[in-house]
Parts: C-alpha cells; sequence; structure tokens
C-alpha cells in the first residue's frame, strides 16, 4: 500500500466518522449532546434528571435516550 493509498483510506474514515456523528440515528447522548439536543443547560438538565428523567450510567458516566426523553417529556 502507497502513501496516496494511505491518506485516502484516512480521509474516508474521517469524513464516515463525521457522517455517523451528524446522522441522528444515534439514539444515545452525553450530557453535552442532550443539553444541545433540547436547547437546555446542563443546570436544567440536572434539574430534570432529579424529578425523574430517565438516563443510564456506564462506568460513571451518565447518557440518555432520545426516545425516553421523548416519552418522559410527553407525560410531564
Amino acid at each position: 500500500m502507497d502513501e496516496k493509498e494511505i491518506s485516502q483510506m484516512v480521509k474516508d474514515a474521517v469524513l464516515d466518522g463525521i457522517n455517523r456523528a451528524k446522522h441522528p440515528k444515534y439514539d444515545w447522548l452525553d450530557v453535552k449532546g442532550v443539553c444541545e439536543w433540547l436547547g437546555i443547560s446542563r443546570a436544567t438538565l440536572y434539574k430534570w434528571r432529579k424529578v425523574g428523567l430517565p438516563y443510564t450510567t456506564i462506568d460513571g458516566m451518565a447518557i440518555y435516550n432520545k426516545e425516553q426523553i421523548n416519552n418522559w417529556m410527553l407525560k410531564h
């Protein structure tokens, strides 16, 4: 494999990563992602968590499922 082929592979991988990150199919978000998605502050997010906003913790990191949030918001 020559330098040109490696360069193209790297370029393709980066573009693929960017496209996947932008694609709405990803149902799980971190704190920053859910705040951006809902247009809320972290303080509001933490307040909502205290009153039942669903989330999951993996290795100490909170992640949020879009469908669960939508359902919770429809009930409140």
